[in-house]
């Protein structure tokens, strides 16, 4: 094994450039076949994405790396052209979003440069065309996309760790940025330094960034100081050189992250003339141009948790306006702690504009985000999970745990270890989780470094993922994926016809893959190629694998028809499908042959299958549109109709009306050219004489006679829907529709129907008689007429009887009896019939309006309308609506006594007294209206109060006189008392003599009680009367209070019964009478035990008691001192200020104010007067000199004393202010 070692890193760095001839190792393998082992031809190298790509995450690689299996997660499918599905599922393996892949080469030799040059971990990476990795020992390794080590460069300055690592755009340079301040420029071809920069950034701080921008000749670096430079490039004359520039100066707020946009629009967007970068402090962030000047586009605050970093990252998105306009414009993410925010940068007007887009939040703090593709984003959190973030859901569609790859973190270089950590407390603290050089992306790829490792985390495509379901045999997602990314692709025919390819060629898989169980994942299958339209496929490849199983494929074949998705099927599967079903469910057989074209079907065997399981919606369906006949089957169906064959009676009258309106059953419409033969045939069939079998017996018109047997009421509202068709429009019409209604009545005779068909068909002939539907016979109308004013129609229900009135109504509102009878012969039968509301209309036409309101009041449908006419017509005196109501005010109490007394209440107060006049001899009459006059508020006299009293007690139980006294008021209590004592309701009494505030004969009866009371109800009887007397504690005498109380104890202690209640009632009395007689009391009672157990609480509760009453009484002597202490210490504060008076004579007698004598100080103004002016002027309410109000309740007298001379030598009155105070001058106000 010793022969087989890698060649020394350290011949590498010390040989004049990395070579490749380097690495040759000498294995002697003789004879190697380039085809045989797939060796790709040295001279054409593949790019990084394409070896990338085919790395695929299996067992083994995450087992060599320690990293267990991601859990199983919600994984919704997400493609390039679908959107997101919520209800995705992972499934035992790992998700089909992410792919995880372990560069082992490079993984190997970072290992290998560790172990043996003493290299160090790795520190920093950077990824283009090719993969730099930089050590915490200054070494920097450089490999191509085969994982091989191209060159290897050492730091001979001792510059420290590698911080920071940057590819240009063409990948022909590589700037590099040390731990001390070193910034170098080297060749990726060679490896050779191209420049080395000292003092390019602030001294004594490190490399915390290096970034190249859209400019060639343009990079950014920003150093632990927190400033950002950039460095312009340069070469004159052979000769490089750099000049730095200070861009932002850490002492205004120090840049912990820097990212420039790079446009790789070719010239095609408007801001590829200029240079933009995003810069992120621990409180902003900002986006500034730097070429072609420097200047501030937009900043913007940017809060967070300290120990946290911001995020900055661009890419270049399509978006879709609010107006469907789209553009391709830069999109930055911006992120702190758990919060991500979406920017767009676009040119408006000429000017750059930055547009906020969205916010996402996460569950925990980040330490990365990275776009990968235009639609994702890769954040990884403190817990070092990776998450990925669908930007247009704001949803996590997949997790991955990066915990055992051993993320390096660039703390050191925030913190200064390698400059004396001269860095501010806060930057050191925000850079303890720093990765923002050991976490980068590319394209849709996520490069993680670990201390000796690389990996990648790459987002597979829509095909790639449905590529990895099926190698993982999760069929059930693939399909529904596949699925997802066909429908999103309905407005883009290439993408759509990709999609369909690869489903079919999913198909092809699961054909080659199950045979062993071809039912496995079946539904979806189908469900696939039904979606795409690939039938031959269904009825061809997969109805030939399925062999003898073929249950489960016509269940699928089944949800299908139901849901319309398809409607015709192979000839072969339909017979399959109707002898399944005719096994499992007639019934849904009969659902699919409705919804199936008849023409895939055998009709032989289904028009069998129908007659023999009487399925007869689908008979019907394939007779009139596979046979073309309408009316075989009805005269097949109609002669053995009965009643009770409710299915197949509803089932004729649908068919028969659809065939009549034009329209095929059971749905869809008949050819128009055959729209109107069928309505004849149809019609010609229901009025045939005679049955095709014609027995001897059969009356006249079977199938019309059949109809009208099974429901009179409906067929009669098929027979009205087809009046309504244009065929019976005409004159033809009206004769056709005269004829039909005649035959209807030749069957409709009273020995063939019973009264209640033959009114259903008086009442349709009514109808059409009234909306001239009919041509007005007299003969018919007289007949019409007979029914409707029959006195007694046996079995009459309510509906009946009401739809009788309804007719004989629009009859008579349509003027179509004039030429029979007068409005008073039909007044006169309508109240002979009990027509109220015929009655109602004629005597509104007649205008006799005096007995409406009976009419109302007999008509029990119109009881809700009846208030409402007399609320409308209550002002009119022709109406007579007071003498009606007086007339019927009881059946207007009985039918709705809260509306009649609103009714009264309101239009008639003043001949309340009446209405209870009249009322007197009925008692429950008036207690009702007494009762919601009561209930309305209405401000009854006592003696009506009373009276309800009355009334209560002999109608009502005693809770609810009781109830009543409580919530009423207005009754004289003597009164109420006489009334309840003579009927005994004690309970009414006592409440009573309460509120008459007789607690003492309110307690003997409640005593009485007591005594009278049972075992199951004494208890509840001493608690109302402890209540009693708690509430009579502020008004009885204390003496006969606590008597009271001795009674109570005297008759509950002894009571074997009552010792639940004893300990309550002891500690109630013990509130309200001494407790030394209590204890006394206690003692001295028989059948009482005297132990210290019984009165143990007791005696604890006057302990209590006692230190309670203490203690408040400390507190409370302890608060008042407190507060006379404040209230002296504020007057003493106020007394010592100066008084601020502006004026220094009397407002009234205009004498001077310090003569010794009491002054007032009016207000806020500072005008003051003497105590004895302002008693002679007692009219004083406001300042005689500036009209200010006088506070008259808070004026206080005081006394001035004479100022000093040397204080007034100066003639302005102002100069006063030069006294030397200790607190502001107070206003009195």
């Amino acid at each position: 094994m010793a022969e087989l070692k890698a060649p020394s890193l350290q011949s590498l760095l010390e040989s004049d450039r990395g070579s490749t001839d380097s690495l040759q190792l000498d294995f002697e393998f003789e004879g190697l076949d380039d085809v045989e082992f797939a060796i790709p031809p040295t001279d054409v190298l593949p790019t990084l994405e394409t070896v990338l790509s085919e790395f695929e995450a299996d067992s083994d690689v995450a087992s060599e790396l320690g990293m267990p299996v991601p859990r199983a997660t919600p994984t919704p499918s997400i493609g390039e052209d679908c959107g997101v599905r919520a209800d995705g599922r992972g499934g035992s393996g790992s998700g089909s979003i992410m792919r995880y892949t372990l560069l082992h080469g490079i993984s190997a030799q970072l290992a290998s440069a560790a172990e043996r040059v003493n290299a160090g971990a790795a520190s920093a990476c950077a990824v283009a065309a090719y993969i730099a990795v930089g050590t915490s020992h200054g070494h920097i390794l450089n490999f191509d996309v085969t994982q091989t080590l191209r060159w290897a460069h050492q730091d001979k300055h001792s510059q420290g760790a590698v911080s920071s690592l940057a590819f240009n755009g063409d990948s022909t340079r590589l700037l590099v940025g040390y731990a001390r301040g070193l910034v170098t420029m080297l060749d990726t071809q060679t490896g050779d330094v191209l420049r080395e920069l000292f003092d390019v950034i602030t001294p004594n701080t490190g490399v915390l960034h290096v970034k190249w921008t859209s400019r060639s000749s343009l990079a950014l670096c920003a150093d632990a100081g927190g400033s950002v430079w950039s460095l312009s490039f340069t070469r004159k004359l052979g000769i490089r050189g750099c000049s730095s520039r200070c861009l932002f100066s850490g002492a205004r707020g120090e840049v912990c992250s820097v990212e420039p946009l790079i446009m790789d629009a070719q010239g095609r967007h408007e801001l590829d003339q200029y240079s933009i970068v995003a810069l992120a402090t621990l409180s902003k962030y900002f986006i500034v141009t730097v070429r072609p000047r420097l200047r501030v586009i937009k900043y913007h605050a940017l809060q967070g948790p300290a120990d946290c970093l911001p995020l900055l990252a661009w890419h270049l998105v399509l978006i879709q306006a609010a107006d469907t306009s789209r553009s391709v414009d830069p999109v930055i993410v911006v992120g702190r702690g758990n919060q991500l925010f979406f920017h767009q940068l676009f040119v408006a007007n000429g000017r750059i504009t930055l547009l906020y887009l969205r916010h996402v939040q996460l569950h925990s703090s980040l330490l990365s985000a990275h776009w990968l593709g235009p639609k994702c984003v890769a954040s990884l959190d403190t817990s070092e999970i990776l998450h990925l973030v669908d930007v247009r859901s704001s949803r996590e569609l997949e997790c991955m745990d990066m915990a055992n790859a051993g993320l390096v973190y660039g703390s050191a270089q925030f913190k200064g270890l390698a400059t004396g950590g001269n860095v501010s407390p806060a930057f050191a603290l925000a850079g303890t989780n720093a990765c923002y050089n050991s976490v980068v992306s590319r394209g849709t790829q996520l490069y993680v470094l670990g201390a000796r490792s690389l990996h990648i985390i790459g987002v597979r495509t829509w095909s790639e993922r449905i590529s990895y379901l099926v190698k993982n045999h999760r069929w059930q997602e693939a399909c529904q994926l596949a699925l997802d990314g066909y429908i999103a692709s309905a407005d883009r025919p290439r993408k759509r016809a990709q999609a369909k390819e690869r489903i079919i060629m999913l198909f092809k898989e699961y054909i080659a893959n199950s045979a062993r169980a071809p039912e496995y994942c079946l539904g979806a299958i189908v469900n696939c190629l039904i979606t795409i339209g690939e039938l031959d496929l269904l009825w061809t490849q997969l109805w030939e694998r399925l062999h003898n199983n073929t249950e489960l494929f016509l269940q699928h074949i089944s949800e299908h028809i139901e849901q319309e998705t398809i409607h015709s099927v192979n000839p072969v599967i339909s017979q399959a499908l109707v002898d399944y079903w005719l096994q499992h469910s007639p019934a849904k057989l009969e659902q699919l042959i409705l919804k199936l074209d008849w023409m895939c079907l055998d009709l032989n065997q289904v028009l069998k299958a129908v007659k023999r399981h009487k399925l007869y919606r689908a008979q019907l369906y394939l007779n009139a549109c596979a046979l073309n006949d309408y009316t075989s089957a009805l005269t097949e169906l109609l002669p053995p109709l009965r009643p009770d064959q409710t299915d197949l009676g509803n089932c004729l009258l649908v068919y028969i009306s659809s065939c009549l309106a034009g329209r095929r059953f059971p749905s869809g419409d008949i050819p128009e050219e055959q729209v109107q033969q069928v309505k004849n045939d149809v019609l010609r069939c229901l009025t045939s004489q005679h049955s095709s079998a014609s027995p001897v017996d059969e009356l006249p018109y079977p199938y019309l006679r059949a109809l009208l047997k099974f429901d009179t009421r409906e067929t009669l509202n098929v027979i009205s829907l087809a009046f309504q068709e244009r065929e019976f429009s005409n004159e033809l019409g009206f004769s056709h529709r005269k004829r039909i209604i005649y035959l209807l009545l030749e069957i409709m005779t009273p020995e063939n129907a019973t009264w209640a068909e033959i009114g259903c068909l008086l009442n349709f002939i009514a109808q059409q008689i009234s909306t001239q539907c009919l041509p007005r016979d007299k003969q018919l109308l007289e007949r019409v007429l007979s029914y409707l004013a029959q006195e007694n129609i046996a079995n009459e229900s309510a509906r009946q009887h009401s739809e009788r009135e309804s007719a004989w109504h629009e009859l008579l509102s349509s003027n179509c009896l004039a030429d029979i009878s007068n409005d008073e012969e039909q007044l006169e039968l309508a109240q002979r019939a009990r027509c109220y509301y015929v009655v109602e209309y004629l005597l509104e036409k007649l205008h006799r309006y005096d007995n409406i309101l009976e009419c109302l009041i007999h008509n029990q449908a119109r009881h809700e309308t009846m208030f409402a006419y007399m609320e409308r017509h209550v002002s009119v005196s022709e109406r007579c609506i007071y003498q009606q109501l007086r007339r019927h005010l009881g059946k207007l109490l009985e039918i709705n006594a809260a509306e009649t007394t609103r009714l009264i209440a309101l239009h008639y107060p003043d001949k309340m007294s009446e209405l209870l006049e009249l009322l007197s001899g009925q008692q429950r009459l008036l207690f009702r209206l007494l009762q919601c006059l009561n209930e309305r508020h209405c401000e009854l006299q006592p003696a009506l109060m009373e009276l309800l009293l009355e009334l209560y007690c002999n109608l009502e139980g005693a809770d609810a006189v009781l109830e009543f006294l409580r919530t009423s008021s207005g009754y004289r209590l003597d009164k109420a008392i006489d009334i309840v004592e003579r009927h005994q309701l004690q309970r009414a009494v006592i409440y009573l003599y309460e509120q008459q505030e007789s607690y003492a004969k309110a307690f003997d009866l409640s005593m009485q009680l007591l005594r009278d009371a049972t075992v199951d109800t004494a208890a509840k009887e001493a608690k109302e009367i402890a209540e009693l007397l708690a509430r009579s504690a502020q008004t009885l005498p204390e003496k006969q209070l606590e008597r009271c109380w001795f009674t109570l104890l005297q008759y509950i202690l002894p009571q074997q019964d009552l010792q639940s209640i004893t300990k309550s009632m002891l500690h109630e009395a013990s509130q309200h009478i001494d407790l030394h007689n209590l204890l006394q009391l206690i003692m001295n009672t028989h059948n009482v035990s005297t132990s210290f157990g019984d009165i143990k609480d007791l005696l604890m509760s006057m302990l209590i008691s006692s230190r309670q009453e203490t203690e408040a009484l400390r507190v409370a002597a302890d608060t008042l001192c407190q507060n006379l202490h404040t209230d002296l210490a504020e007057q003493r504060r106020v007394a010592r200020r100066g008084v601020w008076v502006t004026s220094m004579r009397c407002l009234i007698c205009r004498q001077r104010l310090y003569d010794q004598t009491p002054v007032l100080v009016l207000g806020p103004c500072g005008h003051a007067l003497h105590e004895h002016c302002r008693n002679e002027a007692t009219t004083l309410q406001q300042c005689p000199r500036c009209d200010a109000a006088m506070p008259v309740g808070q004026l206080s007298t005081l006394r001035l004393p004479c100022p000093s001379q040397h204080l007034l030598s100066s003639s302005h009155t102002m100069e006063l202010g030069s006294l030397q105070l200790k607190a502001p001058p107070r206003r009195f106000c």
